[in-house]
């Protein structure tokens, strides 16, 4: 038996319920077309806004949670106490522990059904998710206890020493990302194939028009005071559909 983890609470060791059932659905793509008179097919405007990037819909996660009661009394108390959990305020990470490699950032927007839980001992619950679920480590930490032998890379460091300008490369094993680019001392930043030299300040930097692409990024920074040798951390974790 198994549960989820969701609002700092596990279902099974904390509410008594486990997971009997899952349905984690596909998001949608979010498409826009138009059509004039007398063509073929339809124009589609889908990827005009995002840089070519497709853009999803949010997406529906179902989980069916079992009790296993003795008392009318205790299923009243745990539907309490399950509804406080689920419908307490808005987003929380979701995790399932089949999978704790990953997160969805999901909410449960309407109550589950009380006849189905009173009847059957069925929590029907509908998350509602962002269309990507999330690394639970950062890239480059390199936990082993998550490392996926299929998808991800060996980095093992997401952290660079700048000594005047130096390139660096970093991969990306997710779809593509906008990471915080993190620097002890003003830099300039440069991405590969690009012309565009970013100012960085201090501290934490999110550059939103830049997205590291899927696999081998090439990248470089350049340290702006003279004799000062720098730090620079690029901190992301991977998305996934």
């Amino acid at each position: 038996m198994y549960g989820i983890t969701f609002n700092g609470k596990h279902s099974l060791r904390d509410l008594g319920l486990y997971a009997e059932n899952k349905i984690i659905n596909a998001p949608p793509k979010k498409k826009i077309t138009d059509s004039v008179p007398f063509m073929h097919g339809v124009y589609d405007f889908s990827t005009v806004g995002s840089n070519g990037e497709q853009v999803f819909d949010t997406r529906t996660v179902t989980v069916t949670l079992r009790i296993i009661a003795y008392s009318v009394e205790e299923v009243h108390t745990v539907y309490g106490q399950a509804l406080e959990w689920l419908m307490d305020d808005g987003e929380h990470e979701l995790v399932f522990d089949f999978m704790p490699d990953f997160y969805f950032m999901a909410e449960v927007q309407d109550a589950p059904d009380w006849d189905k839980f009173l009847r059957y001992g069925l929590l029907s619950v509908d998350f509602i998710c962002r269309p990507f679920k999330v690394g639970t480590s950062y890239v480059g930490d390199d936990v082993w206890d998550t490392f996926n032998f299929i998808t991800d890379y060996t980095m093992y460091t997401n952290i660079f020493t700048v000594d005047n300008a130096a390139l660096f490369e970093v991969y990306n094993p997710g779809r593509p990302i906008s990471p915080v680019l993190n620097v002890n001392t003003p830099m300039k930043f440069i991405f590969q194939g690009s012309d565009t030299i970013y100012q960085l300040a201090t501290g934490d930097n999110k550059i939103y028009e830049f997205k590291l692409k899927t696999g081998l990024n090439n990248i470089g920074f350049e340290v702006i005071a003279a004799g000062v040798i720098g730090t620079a951390k690029v901190i992301f974790r991977k998305e996934s559909l």
